[in-house]
């Protein structure tokens, strides 16, 4: 008999607050000024309702990607690092865009895969076919993150930081490609601009640690 199948809903509507999905860190932390040189876009995403894509320097892009210069190749060499209660991440960042105004301003994040390759500038459709899978939000159930455009000023500042194991990357050497997979808008629609995942744009040694106390965990689980 098949198991009961469960869903980890990490809710990021109030400033401060994080949740853990398969050993990831999603906070709605540090939010910050996010211009250039601050941080590194890799990917934007862009469309009404959901909307999904990847990072890659081909042209044309696969899916909602945008494909001006901020959607690009990147390597496991150009990610910050960062040590939180003694294990060490690797950090990217998200800014979201949203309209304002009841519930217009929340975006719902509902896949998250990671990939590495020694391959380039890809461009399938097939996202299982990208390289190896390093991290799948959705490993063990259908996972999503409920996101809040109203906390920050509007488009130019991080909205979520998401912190994956550096452990997940195994032996990969620092030239290896990385391609990072999203998907939003499922359980709240994609009404704005597009949305942007970047890397920091300093990248820090793995002694650079996080002031986290107090922060409480709002992550919640149920059944379906």
């Amino acid at each position: 008999m098949a198991g009961q199948a469960s869903a980890d809903i990490v809710d990021l509507t109030s400033t401060g607050s994080f949740g853990v999905i398969n050993l990831a860190r999603y906070e709605a932390v540090n939010v910050r000024t996010a211009g250039t040189g601050v941080i590194n876009p890799f990917v934007r995403i862009q469309n009404g309702g959901t909307e999904q894509g990847y990072n890659t320097s081909a042209r044309p892009t696969p899916f909602d990607e945008k494909s001006g210069n901020f959607t690009r190749d990147i390597t496991l060499g150009e990610l910050g690092t960062c040590v939180v209660d003694g294990t060490e991440y690797l950090e990217f960042l998200l800014d979201i865009n949203q309209s304002q105004g009841g519930n217009n301003s929340l975006l719902s994040l509902d896949q998250v895969k990671i990939f590495t390759s020694s391959v380039a500038s890809q461009s399938t459709t097939d996202v299982s076919a990208l390289g190896t899978l390093r991290y799948d939000m959705d490993e063990g159930g259908d996972n999503w993150v409920r996101l809040d455009s109203g906390l920050s000023t509007g488009s130019g500042q991080d909205d979520m930081r998401l912190l994956v194991p550096r452990s997940v990357m195994g032996g990969a050497a620092p030239e290896t490609f990385v391609y990072l997979y999203s998907q939003f808008g499922t359980h709240h629609d994609s009404n704005g601009g597009f949305e942007e995942w970047a890397v920091s744009g300093v990248v820090p040694g793995p002694g650079a640690g996080l002031a986290l106390a107090g922060i409480a965990l709002v992550g919640r689980r149920r059944r379906r």
